[in-house]
This record gives structure tokens, C-alpha cells and sequence, in this order.
């Protein structure tokens, strides 16, 4: 075999393997809400409340840009969770028909008890691994962020294409892949871990 073909086949056993990360983001997320006693909130919530914990007093707006999720879906989101008592939505100042977003004590309560059960859970797996297959996790940290920047850059590429699509409402609302899962971050990373609440 030449070396492109060497080459080639290295990168297709890479990509078979690739779909093993999701079911590691699966598998820990379950165990997760086995541990936690609080009732679990909808991925599609979550995104949108660690997007605001990360950028308090943002607008609905943004928020569905930074998720890239349609604006009237994000709308939607931010409804019930006011109306559940996780979310305030104050007006603007300056503007006011534009709304700013903020999470409550009980928003910020209930992500914190949920970063706790995900470290608990992830921390004893890890713990539970041989220290050769850590370091080997943690060495394939960079590539893995890397991998996701190259994802990401390319996903921004279609979403510009779509963009008018997407405006009127015509292309189904897709999260990134830092947008829904969430807990506690891997160091240096955008994306996050497996504890959802």
C-alpha cells in the first residue's frame, strides 16, 4: 500500500471510530440523571441557559445565534423558562423593545447541583480507568478540540448558504456542538461535558 492509500485508510478507520465520542456523551449523561434527584430539563433549555449564564443580560436574539437555532424557537425556549421560574427577562434601557436575559437564583442553583453530579459521575469513571488510558484521553484533548474548530468552521460555511432559509423559518433548527450538552468544561475547551440537568 502507498503511502497516500496508508494515509487515506488511517483517516477512514478515524472517522468509524469518531461516532464513539457521542455514545461516551450518552452513556455519561444517563448516568448523570441517575445520580442527580433534580427533574431534568430538555437539552434544547439547557443550551439556552448556560448561553445566558455565560453571557448574562444577552438578547433572545443572540442567543439563537450563538446556538444556531431559529430565532422563534429560542423564543419559544425563553417562555417557559420564565414561566418556570428559572429565567427574568428585563427590557432594555436604551431600547425598549429589545429584552435582556438573566438566569434566577433557582436557574443558577439547579446548573450548579448538575456540574456537581456530572464531576461526581465523570471523576469516578475517569478514577476508575488505568492512569496510561488518562494520559492517553488527555493527549487527545488538542486534536479533539482542533477537530471540533474545523467542524465548527465548516458547519459556519453552510450556515451562510442557509441563511436566508433559515431567516424564514424554512430550515429545521439545528444545535451546534457545543450548544445542548453542558456541565463542566474540559479545560481550554468551548465544548462541554456530559451532565445536562
Amino acid at each position: 500500500m502507498s503511502g497516500p492509500e496508508r494515509e487515506d485508510a488511517e483517516v477512514l478507520a478515524l472517522v468509524r471510530q469518531l461516532p464513539l465520542l457521542g455514545a461516551v456523551s450518552r452513556v455519561a449523561r444517563r448516568a448523570v440523571r441517575r445520580q442527580a434527584s433534580a427533574e431534568r430539563l430538555p437539552d434544547a433549555q439547557i443550551g439556552v441557559l448556560r448561553t445566558i449564564e455565560a453571557h448574562p443580560g444577552i438578547g433572545p436574539r443572540a442567543v439563537a445565534d450563538r446556538l444556531q437555532l431559529v430565532p422563534n424557537t429560542v423564543s419559544t425556549i425563553v417562555g417557559e423558562l420564565v414561566r418556570a421560574g428559572l429565567l427574568r427577562r428585563d427590557r432594555d434601557r436604551s431600547d425598549r423593545r429589545a429584552a435582556r436575559l438573566y438566569l434566577t437564583e433557582e436557574a443558577v442553583d439547579r446548573l450548579a447541583a448538575w456540574v456537581a453530579a456530572g464531576d461526581e459521575v465523570l471523576s469516578a469513571a475517569l478514577l476508575s480507568l488505568d492512569e496510561a488510558d488518562r494520559r492517553a484521553l488527555d493527549r487527545a484533548m488538542p486534536a479533539l478540540r482542533r477537530l471540533l474548530d474545523v467542524l465548527d468552521a465548516a458547519d459556519g460555511d453552510e450556515q451562510g448558504d442557509e441563511g436566508e432559509a433559515a431567516d424564514r423559518g424554512d430550515t429545521a433548527h439545528r444545535a451546534s456542538p457545543r450548544g445542548t450538552t453542558s456541565g463542566p468544561s474540559v479545560s481550554g475547551s468551548r465544548s462541554t461535558s456530559a451532565s445536562t440537568p
